[in-house]
């Protein structure tokens, strides 16, 4: 098992309790893609023909491996907003779809700025049977939203969501997991959602730049989408329509998606997601059951029992700065403090933060 404070050099200089803001670079993957970099400095265009196709495919394979789903229904890109975005444009413009009230902004934003028939559902502890009234009376085409909060932390029930695709299977479920992907082991096939999208600078550690889309064949064929360009196709000039090509008209940032897959095996084939799932909910717990002891979280949010990784703690701005020169890295999110457990995190880092609130 790699030395975490080698692998996150930052840890020996704060407490980083800030992943729900970004990710950081592994040792391991700063090493590689730096050399990547100049080989490509060095080669220009051969570098280019002889890793392209490889990053490309390979790192589709790794993801289509990891999550047991399609590689030919996987699209690779920059970001998590601009694959939404590249959906919402060839959904009927009379759909009707479901969002959450708080949720991100780039999640719920894109959908408002189009001709869709929206109902919100507040978040609360009556979330799953105010979801299943509005899906019964209202029959709505799409539910879009994150599977985790990115102020309160709240994480979306994946079982109970499987259980309402059953019920109502004709919904198609797009999930943005950019808070939730890498936290613990997650099988898109056998999920309730129709996409899964995910950005890879958060709690996947790959940086910014590169992000990746789960499809279901079955949500590919159902609608035409028309985005498309030269890399859209199998072969470039002339080849088929790949079926993600929608989400992929123009080149590649290579050296992004080399990251994302450098970060993909780090986290899994490395350390593991058994070893980093059990990790971050043990820390989590500890630190969920002191800060119900404190008072610091939002009940008509969050109970008692369910899990979650980030937290939203009652506090003002001038708090944060106050971790910040005691080296605590947070973030202020909503009018709260926030704070994000990841597997390098440490019952020393929970006991500083503690204590911190104690003072």
């Amino acid at each position: 098992m790699p030395n975490l404070k080698n692998e996150f050099p930052i840890l020996n200089h704060y407490t980083y309790l800030n992943t729900p803001f970004t990710g950081v670079l592994s040792s391991t993957v700063h090493h590689k893609i730096t050399a990547l970099e100049e080989e490509y400095r060095q080669h220009g265009s051969a570098f280019m023909d002889r890793v392209e196709h490889d990053i490309i495919s390979s790192t589709k394979l790794l993801l289509s491996e990891i999550f047991n789903a399609d590689a030919e229904h996987i699209g690779m890109l920059n970001n998590f907003s601009t694959g939404l975005n590249l959906i919402l444009n060839d959904m009927p413009e009379d759909a009707k779809v479901v969002l959450l009230a708080q949720d991100y902004p780039s999640v719920n934003l894109p959908v408002k700025s189009r001709t869709f028939k929206i109902t919100e559902v507040e978040i609360d502890l009556k979330i799953y049977e105010n979801l299943k009234s509005v899906f019964h009376y209202q029959n709505p085409d799409f539910f879009i939203f994150s599977i985790t909060q990115f102020i309160s932390g709240f994480q979306m029930n994946i079982d109970i969501l499987r259980q309402l695709k059953s019920e109502f299977p004709h919904i198609c479920f797009i999930a943005d997991a950019t808070q939730y992907c890498g936290t613990e082991d997650f099988d898109f096939e056998n999920s309730p959602f129709d996409v899964f999208g995910a950005s890879g600078y958060k709690w996947l550690n790959a940086g910014l730049g590169n992000a990746f889309f789960l499809m279901k064949p079955s949500f590919v064929d159902k609608f035409h989408f028309k985005t498309i360009g030269s890399n859209s196709l199998t072969s470039k000039p002339n080849g088929k329509p790949k079926p993600s090509g929608f989400l992929e008209p123009g080149h590649h940032d290579i050296l992004a998606i080399a990251r994302l897959k450098f970060a993909l095996e780090f986290h899994y084939k490395t350390f593991g997601i058994d070893f980093i799932e059990t990790s971050i909910k043990r820390i989590s717990a500890q630190a969920k059951s002191h800060f119900l002891e404190f008072n610091l979280l939002d009940k008509t949010l969050i109970d008692s029992t369910s899990h979650q990784h980030i937290f939203s703690l009652e506090g003002d701005e001038s708090f944060v700065q106050k971790l910040k020169h005691q080296g605590i890295l947070a973030s202020f999110r909503g009018g709260r403090i926030r704070v994000g457990f990841q597997y390098y995190n440490t019952q020393d880092h929970l006991d500083l933060l503690v204590n911190a609130f104690k003072k």
